[in-house]
């Protein structure tokens, strides 16, 4: 006979299991909590980490190197400052004379500069381990809008919702400027799309 059975049935959970590929930081080497993955810009006021150049007179860009220290801020006021930067400086529009399709672009360099940052971090230290690199080659890639995507990605939906709010503008309006890259119909274009946005998130 099997035993009577308790009122409360035992759950086994399994045992999380630990990574396959290694992180290209460790964030527990600093005691510190990620939001969502190893990427270094997503902690504000952080050093970045010096990267081996080979530089034969690093003397030489000690001033250089100073200035670009420390990743772009991700509060509210700094996203705005840097958006209108963005607004006069690269795009070449005025307070008085550009449009919502120019209010996008802007906003795709305030959040380019940031996943610039992650992007060579990342690619240093690829040169550094000489790690193995994955290629897919579709001839459709439905990869779909970007912005609202990225920004997800980089954790920045509140600071960046926020910012713009605080400028009179709302996200969506943003989002809503952007094409959809449709480079195909078929579903093997958004399999491609998602083997790579999986691999990079």
């Amino acid at each position: 006979q099997f035993p009577a059975r308790s009122a409360f049935n035992l759950v086994l959970l399994p045992r999380p299991r630990a990574m396959t590929t290694a992180s290209v930081w460790d964030p527990n080497a600093a005691g510190m909590e990620m939001k969502r993955k190893s990427s270094f810009s997503l902690l504000d006021s952080m050093p970045r980490p010096m990267p081996d150049s080979g530089d034969e007179h690093p003397a030489t860009m000690e001033k250089l190197w100073k200035l670009m220290e420390t990743y772009e801020p991700n509060d509210p006021e700094s996203i705005q400052k840097a958006f209108a930067r963005h607004l006069e400086y690269s795009l070449a529009c005025t307070r008085f004379n550009f449009t919502m399709a120019d209010a996008y672009r802007a906003a795709g360099l305030v959040l380019r500069d940031r996943l610039i940052e992650s992007l060579n971090d990342t690619n240093d230290w690829y040169r550094k381990e000489d790690v193995k690199r994955g290629y897919y080659l579709s001839a459709e890639y439905l990869i779909g809008r970007h912005m609202q995507n990225a920004i997800a990605n980089l954790d920045l939906e509140k600071p960046f919702k926020d910012a713009f709010m605080g400028l009179g503008m709302q996200l969506e309006e943003l989002f809503g400027e952007e094409s959809d890259p449709a480079l195909g119909n078929g579903g093997l274009g958004r399999l491609a799309a998602c083997f790579l946005d999986s691999m990079a998130t």
